[in-house]
């Protein structure tokens, strides 16, 4: 039994016949307990879920348990995890705040945002939490909230970026949360072309300061979280200029708000920017900021890598690129957490779709026989199990990203940039490519919901708001995808020099564009044979090594690099797909012994299947001749990479894997390990009781039951759970507008007084 089932004890087998429903839950603020409480017959198709679910988990054949152990082993084991979200679970104010937040507007969000805030760190100083169980809880919380943008923006550039007596000075003093912060790079001018940013730091001899300055309109910076109404201070990306030479973008601590009452500094104007669409990160303040002339000493640009002494002199860092540090970090840190994103859509889903039967089969002579699990539709079944891959491939593939983020920022603490040029590239493939991924399977796992997956109990409200904007930040993904491009197309030219150069696991394929049988393939004659490590890999090889020769030939016949931004995103997602694919299974591999050998055989299915989809997913480069002048070396020109009957082949290999996978898939999402105060959600309970709970949210909605009226966010949004007012509600706003309508119209028709019915007296 996974840790999350822990959270959650069996039921026992319920009676159709029941007109007594057992509790969904412990009580939430102000002692009421989740459950239905009219006095209605539960029937077969409700009291049939919780016997399917806890049927399905008797089919595991792993240990789902060792899984999750291995997988949540990251800022903090699993065990402080799970006492983490116990703690928020039953806390006053987190116990029911996920379900109350979709009834508040943004003005009671971002109220509750700062509340949260403060709720967080007196939890933390009380249990004695660690920083990363700060974090972790702020990252459970499904608000985006300054607390987060602090740890995740702002202390990692003073400490990565900061020199010793910097981060001495402002390091400590932000890990104790005793300034807040955000960091101010985009502006409403320029975002992701950094080099252009028009906010300027010139130096001043005279006085020995920075004068930090927003010269104009679009200089103003924009979408900073937390700079809108809450940080104290601010680490502000601006153009350096000495003497009148400009010196590129540096970094500059700068102080924005007094810590005694709040009131922005002289010469700073700042505000929120308004409400984002789909009313996501309604929590977070994303600020607007300028700067009117602001004096900053010269101690305040981090100077870990470039520094600029008393009296202007300016003392470059080892490498110009020493300052992407910072971005690499977040992006590094991105890749796992879509993975986490996508399974808590994923676990969503399959819980519910296991459990929701939708018609009988048409071969069933019974006409008594119970209906089908809408899981054994292939038109569901496909569209879901893919998506488990994904979320164990980017879960796992980004436990390596951050490794490797890691070993860089090692290197560069000693000036070596060895790895800064791969782990670049790296991030921002897979950033590229896994946000948009999962963004897109969070919205296919809502849809394979139905209807009910409409509703905000589905537990999408947030998930997908939350997920959306990351296919922009840090970012754009397309831009991202050029600089991914353009790295294929230089590590080619150095393989064109020399084809001994140097190559990591990941660009090894490079390598087939123009040296025969340097990866070598075999087109499939059978299902079994795309089940192979070897061919899957070549593939997936092949086909952005054949994406990268047209490119090349595209430079070649005179286009310039520039106008071919297009034609780099099917590199860089053919790329990303290597890497993921590499990563994964060494991740599983490397984590054998913990995953247990059953988890350990059942994870690599999944290795396969993820795949082979990447393959089916772009299969044109491998099955249509290449044109003249663009065959990979060894194959002749006219000459496809794969036979149709291989096409064939591959797409009866992905079923089999599908309908094999099929019946541990509860298991497996089991294994995340999340808890049902986490999902937030009517149809992915653990205990499989879909039904009971969306009917007990619909009981106990506050629009069916009297709300207080001061707009008090404390008091907003609770549930009336086992109220006598449930199902007999008239609201204050039909009786004040919806009954003089009527009566009204009806007076109008009948010329005269009418009953309540619409009848004349």
């Amino acid at each position: 039994m996974s840790a999350a089932a822990s959270s959650s004890s069996a039921p026992a087998a319920p009676s159709p016949a029941s007109t007594t429903f057992a509790p969904l839950g412990a009580a939430k603020t102000g002692g009421r307990v989740p459950r239905v409480t009219l006095p209605i017959p539960m029937g077969a198709t409700a009291a049939q879920t919780s016997a399917d679910i806890e049927a399905a988990r008797a089919r595991t054949a792993f240990d789902p348990r060792a899984i999750e152990e291995c997988l949540r082993d990251g800022r903090i084991d699993n065990e402080a995890r799970h006492k983490v979200v116990a703690t928020l679970d039953k806390d006053e104010v987190f116990g029911d705040w996920k379900k109350r937040m979709a009834h508040m507007n943004r003005e009671q969000k971002m109220a509750m945002s700062h509340k949260a805030c403060r709720r967080l760190l007196e939890i933390a100083a009380r249990d004695e939490w660690t920083t990363h169980e700060i974090v972790d809880a702020a990252t459970c919380l499904d608000l985006q909230n300054p607390i987060t943008i602090h740890w995740v923006a702002f202390v990692p550039v003073i400490m990565g970026q900061g020199n010793d007596e910097q981060v001495e000075r402002w390091g400590n003093r932000a890990m104790n949360h005793n300034i807040l912060g955000c960091y101010l790079q985009t502006e409403l001018g320029h975002g992701t072309n950094v080099q252009a940013l028009e906010t300027t730091a010139i130096y001043e001899p005279e006085t020995d300061t920075f004068d930090l300055h927003s010269p104009t309109l679009s200089s103003t910076k924009w979408w900073a979280g937390g700079s809108g109404t809450t940080a104290t201070h601010g680490i502000v990306q601006a153009q350096l200029i000495i003497a009148g030479k400009r010196y590129g973008p540096h970094l500059f601590f700068t102080p924005l708000r007094s810590l005694k009452d709040g009131k922005l500094f002289d010469g700073i104007v700042a505000g929120d920017i308004g409400p984002k669409t789909y009313d996501a990160f309604a929590g977070l303040d994303n600020g607007w900021v300028r700067f009117d002339h602001v004096k900053l000493p010269r101690f305040n640009m981090l100077a870990k890598h470039a520094q600029v002494l008393k009296g202007g002199e300016y003392v470059r860092p080892p490498s110009d690129k020493l300052s992407y540090g910072g971005m690499i970090f977040i992006r590094s840190q991105m890749i796992d957490r879509t993975g986490w994103m996508l399974s808590r859509g994923n676990t969503i889903a399959m819980r519910y779709s296991l459990v929701r039967r939708q018609f009988r089969d048409p071969d069933a002579k019974d006409p008594a026989e119970i209906e089908r699990s809408v899981l054994s539709y292939p038109s569901l079944n496909r569209r879901l199990v893919p998506l488990l891959a994904k979320s164990y491939a980017y879960i796992i593939a980004g436990r390596r990203m951050r490794t490797l983020y890691e070993d860089m920022a090692q290197q560069l603490d000693s000036g070596d940039t060895t790895l800064l040029a791969d782990v670049h590239v790296a991030s921002s493939s897979l950033k590229a490519y896994c946000t948009k991924q999962a963004l897109d399977g969070i919205e296919e796992c809502r849809q394979a919901l139905g209807g009910h997956g409409f509703s905000a109990y589905a537990g999408f409200t947030s998930l997908f708001p939350d997920n959306a904007p990351a296919v922009t930040y840090e970012g754009d993904n397309y831009v991202l995808m050029q600089q991914v491009g353009r790295a294929m197309l230089k590590t080619l030219t150095a393989l064109e020099k020399d084809p001994q150069a140097a190559v990591t696991n990941t660009t090894a394929f490079l390598r087939a564009i123009d040296t025969p049988n340097s990866v070598p393939f075999k087109a499939p004659t059978s299902a079994a044979e795309w089940l192979q490590p070897d061919v899957y890999t070549a593939a997936l090889g092949l086909r952005t090594a054949q994406r990268v020769s047209d490119l090349r030939a595209e430079v070649r016949s005179g286009r310039r690099f520039v106008d071919l931004s297009w034609d780099c995103v099917e590199v860089a997602r053919s790329h990303a797909e290597v890497v993921v694919n590499a990563w994964f299974s060494e991740g599983v591999s490397d984590d054998a012994g913990r995953f247990g050998e059953q988890g350990t055989n059942w994870l690599n299915k999944l290795v396969t299947l993820h795949a082979l989809v990447c393959v089916a997913r772009d299969i044109t480069p491998l099955a249509l001749p290449a044109a003249s002048g663009r065959s990979l070396a060894g194959y002749a020109a006219g000459s496809s990479i794969l036979s149709a009957d291989a096409v064939l082949h591959l797409e009866t290999a992905i079923r089999g894997l599908v309908e094999e996978i099929l019946p541990q898939v509860i298991g497996l999402t089991d294994a995340f390990g999340w808890t049902d105060w986490e999902l937030s959600s009517a149809l992915g309970r653990h205990d499989g009781r879909v039904y009971e709970a969306l009917m007990a949210d619909a009981e106990s909605n506050p629009l069916n039951h009297p709300q207080p009226k001061d707009g008090n966010p404390d008091k907003a949004g609770h549930y009336q759970y086992g109220s006598a007012q449930t199902g007999k509600f008239v609201s204050a706003s039909w009786r004040a507008e919806i009954e003089p309508l009527l009566r009204a119209a009806n007076k109008a028709a009948y010329e005269g007084p009418i009953k309540g019915d619409g009848s004349k007296l």
